[in-house]
């Protein structure tokens, strides 16, 4: 039985696409050995937000970082609840904008809140988190409204935050890299702030379905996040197929990427996103973006199950967000 297991084990973490991380490999296995939710409801939400709380329940706030929750006025007339963040530093500071993934149809509130209280003291940053609607009750634009609004507001009240309004960068997870990614685009197209930096961590750039993704055929449904979940979750952001080609929709589709903010583009071996997200890095090197492109060998999306890479992960986002932020 023992040698079994071992075997077992062994084929979960040494796979033909390389080495998963143990522990990684073992919630992948678990997960999918669970069904796959048929139906994307209310009730699947709260399951969904029910395991990353226990997956971050290890997690401490930083004890030096201070917030402070409020509500501005969203673009749909109905108050839009941010948290706002202080790190522990005197003078003027620059913002950062996080907006969390959860494939746009979860992560309601602030599910992520001890963790960011790390970032915003590793980056020396006020940062503020928007709590976006969600589908499929607000479909596209919902979201990317929200988090636009979010930017728009912070710029014009950076100065009372005790911020400096030239010095604003937009990051996000998975479907918050996909809302960033939006939002640049949008602020680059419409005059709005000047942001000086994107951090997009495992993000999806193509709703589209146009593009064949190899690592749609490596992974597939076997490594926590599946091509079926990816495919469902779309569905409920963007119901109207015609708007999946739409640049704010998939941004990999923009006619021009040019003169878009720095970017720092994070993917993960074990994730079908990953080829999306590699090819999103590329297109905006072509255009003249200046890009730091990081693969993560041996991880899932979201380096669920991976505590060690995870942290270390975030300390690289945030070292990257302070340098381009204070230099």
């Amino acid at each position: 039985m023992l040698l079994v297991a071992l075997a077992l084990s062994w084929s979960w973490t040494f796979t033909p696409l390389g080495r998963l991380d143990y522990r990684a490999a073992l919630l992948a296995k678990a997960m999918s050995l669970q069904a796959a939710p048929a139906v994307y409801d209310a009730a699947a939400r709260v399951r969904a937000n029910q395991m990353v709380e226990t997956m971050l329940s290890a997690i401490e706030p930083h004890p030096d970082v201070r917030f402070e929750d409020r509500q501005i006025p969203g673009p749909d007339g109905q108050p839009l609840p941010i948290r706002i963040y202080w790190p522990q530093k005197d003078g003027v500071l620059p913002l950062y904008l996080d907006i969390h993934g959860g494939g746009w149809w979860m992560g309601d509130g602030f599910a992520f809140h001890d963790m960011q209280t790390h970032l915003v003291h590793m980056a020396e940053a006020i940062v503020v988190s928007v709590d976006y609607r969600l589908a499929p009750e607000h479909p596209f634009p919902a979201a990317l409204d929200d988090s636009y609004t979010a930017l728009l507001w912070l710029h014009a009240n950076a100065a009372s935050l005790g911020g400096d309004p030239q010095r604003i960068a937009v990051g996000g997870e998975s479907a918050g890299g996909n809302l960033a990614a939006a939002v640049a685009l949008r602020a680059r197209d419409q005059g709005g702030p000047a942001l000086r930096f994107q951090m997009l961590s495992v993000p999806s750039t193509d709703l589209s379905d146009t593009h064949h993704w190899p690592s749609y055929d490596e992974t597939g449904d076997d490594y926590g996040l599946t091509v079926y979940g990816i495919r469902q979750v779309m569905a409920m952001y963007v119901p109207k197929v015609e708007q999946r080609t739409h640049p704010y929709v998939s941004p990999l589709l923009a006619d021009d990427l040019a003169d878009l903010p720095p970017a720092l583009v994070i993917t993960a071996l074990f994730d079908p996103l990953r080829d999306q997200g590699e090819a999103y890095a590329n297109m905006l090197r072509q255009a003249g973006v200046p890009v730091t492109l990081h693969r993560e060998d041996g991880a899932l999306h979201g380096f669920m199950g991976s505590p060690e890479r995870a942290r270390r992960i975030q300390e690289m986002s945030a070292e990257a967000i302070r340098r381009a932020l204070y230099h």
